[in-house]
């Protein structure tokens, strides 16, 4: 018999070996000349689950002044990309968690009460918010909208120019070089 927390263990095991495979397939697919700029095309998520995840998105992380939130990176498109190339155990596992969570009739107060033993899960539902707030910061965090509007990076720039600090404690000496350390070799 596994624990809670074995589940967990596993499900997110499984979550990176689908997400590997995805990806094998959109390097494969990129090299075959496929148009990125199509709209997507849900192969894995129903309409009802998707509306389902959707609201839990916009909950775990909703859009404000910086960015659009988890709807707004479109999260719920890497979930179904990502579940389509899953192992059938795990696409289970988040068709039962999308289907409890749409019974509830309250998403927030259903999703407050799944995040008190969200590192100590009791409950498929337990174990199941966990998986869902991983892969909703993660797809969040590694979106554009993510990285670019909530973080504020903006890429692999250099500064041109940067003044540093200028009280004069702080002022490097005129002919100072950075000392190169070596291995202590005793």
């Amino acid at each position: 018999m596994t624990t809670r927390r074995e589940f967990v263990l596993a499900s997110l095991a499984l979550w990176d070996a689908a997400l590997a495979r995805a990806q094998e397939h959109r390097h494969a697919a990129a090299t075959t000349g496929s148009a990125a700029d199509l709209p997507y095309r849900f192969t894995f998520l129903t309409a009802g689950e998707r509306a389902t995840l959707r609201q839990a998105m916009a909950l775990l992380i909703p859009a404000d002044e910086r960015s659009g939130g988890a709807v707004g990176a479109k999260v719920d498109e890497y979930v179904d990309f990502v579940m389509t190339h899953a192992d059938a155990g795990l696409q289970q596992t988040w068709r039962g968690g999308l289907a409890r969570m749409a019974q509830a009739k309250d998403m927030d107060a259903f999703l407050a009460v799944q995040a008190r033993r969200e590192f100590s899960p009791q409950t498929e539902d337990e174990a199941f918010f966990g998986i869902l707030k991983d892969v909703v910061c993660e797809g969040f965090y590694t979106s554009a909208e993510g990285v670019e509007n909530e973080l504020g990076y903006r890429g692999m720039t250099f500064a041109v120019e940067f003044d540093g600090c200028t009280h004069d404690a702080h002022v490097a000496p005129a002919n100072w070089q950075p000392e190169l350390r070596q291995k202590n070799k005793g």
